[in-house]
């Protein structure tokens, strides 16, 4: 019974991972705002709309906004949020425009921006429509495994010759090894951050101050990108109580930017009040985060990968014809 508990095993894991990726999704939004409302770990904020794109047309327009407020430290900063907005009609949002958000601390080191800082009670009717949700996918995986080990156990030989001769176990090896080789390709060209380095860039978004730094030393990496060069640029300032600090960062430039940046150059930069030995360029801090395309690629592949898994798990159960 070696490969049909190998195999039972990994259509499990499969399956208990889209339960989990279900209930997060489901309920951490809803239920998990409502209980950082209650804890106050939602900082109101006033921020100011510098530009309004429209990234989707419709009834209910996908706009991305750029908007400017004072993070946990009072510094300014400027971020893109997306917002479905609903009665476009109304016309609502406009450039120069004050509106009310909130910095949702406990979402450390994911984007911690809340547009809505009214109440935060938990819909009912969203409550029902996820444990409906999660009824119906909990059914159908007892159903499927539930008839799986009826068959199996009326006849544990025959599956056992089929179940080692699938590819089953294959192709969740051929899974694995694409995850892992994208999570090297993507960490070698810098676009896969590791947990310290995205909390430490949280924390010199949200909570650092900004200060004018002068260029030590610059270094070519090597690393080319389409229509520049990467730098390892270090730098000196000074923070608010008059010290000096040494940091470095990286730096994209292009070829005419690379012959004009000397040493008397000043760029922007962002440090840890309490920590001024942790600092980044203002820049690097107010890109996108990569981590946002990089998650939704990595579940595309486990959910292909899993659709055959559980596709060929089950016409090798329930065949209608006994398979050789």
């Amino acid at each position: 019974m070696t490969y049909t508990l190998v195999t039972l095993i990994l259509v499990g894991i499969i399956l208990l991972f889209w339960l989990y990726k279900i209930l997060c999704n489901f309920f951490c939004r809803s239920v998990c705002l409502w209980r950082d409302k209650k804890s106050d770990s939602l900082i109101p904020k006033e921020a100011t709309i510098l530009s309004i794109k429209t990234i989707k047309e419709g009834r209910k327009p996908l706009l991305e906004l750029l908007l400017v407020f004072e993070n946990l430290s009072g510094f300014p900063i400027h971020r893109k949020v997306r917002v479905w907005n609903s009665q476009p009609f109304l016309s609502r949002l406009h450039a120069d425009d004050k509106i009310s958000i909130a910095l949702n601390k406990s979402k450390r080191p994911k984007d911690p921006i809340f547009l809505a800082t009214g109440t935060c009670d938990v819909s009912l009717f969203l409550v029902l429509a996820c444990c409906v949700k999660i009824m119906v996918y909990v059914t159908v995986c007892y159903l499927l495994i539930g008839e799986s080990l009826n068959r199996i156990w009326d006849s544990p030989d025959r599956f056992e010759c089929i179940f080692s001769t699938s590819e089953i176990p294959e192709i969740f090896l051929i899974l694995l090894g694409v995850i892992l080789l994208l999570h090297f390709l993507l960490k070698k060209i810098g676009w896969m951050e590791t947990g310290l380095t995205r909390s430490q860039k949280w924390d010199l978004l949200y909570y650092g101050k900004g200060t004018s730094a002068t260029i030590k030393e610059c270094k070519d990496t090597g690393t080319k990108i389409p229509g520049g060069h990467v730098l390892q640029v270090t730098y000196v300032f000074e923070d608010e109580r008059g010290h000096i600090f040494e940091g470095s960062d990286k730096k994209m430039v292009s070829a005419l930017e690379k012959i004009s940046l000397t040493e008397m150059d000043r760029l922007e930069i962002m440090y840890l009040p309490n920590n001024p030995f942790i600092s980044k360029l203002t820049e690097n801090l107010e890109t996108p985060d990569m981590s946002k395309f990089i998650n939704p690629l990595f579940l595309v592949v486990v959910f292909v990968f899993s659709a055959v898994v559980i596709g060929l798990f089950s016409h090798l159960v329930f065949a209608p014809t006994p398979i050789p």
